[in-house]
């Protein structure tokens, strides 16, 4: 009896101190920045300006930018996923833009050379920030097109949720950040532990613009059914495009940047009667 009762004593202890480590070092599971910054040339070349959104004492907060084509075109914030960063979503940009929108790709805090680290608040912060940098170049909520896929999804939907803009996108959405630790984590109480929560689903009710919903049908990192859980507890209008077969990491392959493209041009005025996606 006694080697049982030492031998679970020592089983919580292993439990305690994984379930410690977890907690301490749970943004290092969350977020996986990439550091390495292109040349200007590299940009010029694809069309691409690095613009300081936020100046401090520490250094810069920069986004890529690209130019619209046309003063009515309309305007992208686009809010990328946990790993690599702004940098690496070069073609997705590209894609976006084909048929005459401005981008703007945002740098979050400690990724591509950015300083400061990545956090809920710090996210959302960065958010607001861009957000307001589009607005002070003359350029109306009505033309803006928020989009955020996986991570950014959250990020996304809380600035939707205190702004205005033509539309929202979510690509690969969640409902939060506690739930995927719980499926991520599933021995752990590890909902209860996470301090990043990015919790669309509280705020998905609140946001007063039209959203579209893409989602792979195999996407196995978040569910199909967790976004459709977030998708059916938004207002209308709105729109779901599930991508069949589809995975997490695949969905651009599969073409979505059309169905942005296409989103946008009936959503913002100017490029199209401004009315509900069919």
């Amino acid at each position: 009896m006694r080697l049982i009762l030492a031998g679970l004593a020592a089983l919580a202890a292993i439990y305690l101190v994984i379930l410690l480590l977890v907690f301490v070092f749970q943004r290092q599971f969350l977020y996986f920045p990439g550091e390495a910054v292109p040349l200007p040339s590299y940009l010029d070349q694809m069309g691409l300006e690095s613009v300081v959104i936020r100046s401090g004492a520490d250094g810069d907060l920069r986004s890529l930018w690209r130019e619209p084509t046309r003063p009515d075109s309309p305007v992208i914030l686009l809010f990328h996923g946990n790993a690599g960063s702004h940098f690496n979503r070069i073609p997705a940009y590209q894609a976006l833009a084909g048929a005459g929108a401005a981008v703007l790709g945002v740098g979050y805090p400690g990724y591509g050379g950015n300083t400061g680290a990545a956090n809920e608040m710090e996210l959302f912060q960065t958010a607001q920030e861009n957000y307001d940098w589009l607005i002070r170049k003359g350029i109306k909520a009505e033309r803006i097109i928020i989009v955020g896929e996986s991570l950014g999804s959250g990020v996304a939907a809380h600035l939707a949720s205190h702004n205005d803009a033509a539309g929202l996108i979510m690509v690969a959405a969640y409902s939060g950040m506690d739930d995927m630790a719980q499926r991520q984590f599933p021995f752990f109480p590890a909902r209860w532990l996470v301090k990043d929560r990015y919790r669309s689903i509280d705020r998905i009710d609140r946001i007063n613009m039209p959203l579209i919903w893409i989602h792979g049908t195999k996407d196995e990192l978040i569910p199909f059914a967790m976004g459709r859980r977030l998708f059916d507890a938004a207002k209308n209008p709105k729109t779901a495009f599930p991508i069949k077969d589809a995975g997490h990491n695949d969905l651009w392959d599969k073409d979505i940047g059309k169905i942005i493209r296409d989103v946008a041009t009936k959503l913002v005025p100017g490029v199209a009667a401004k009315k509900p996606v069919s």
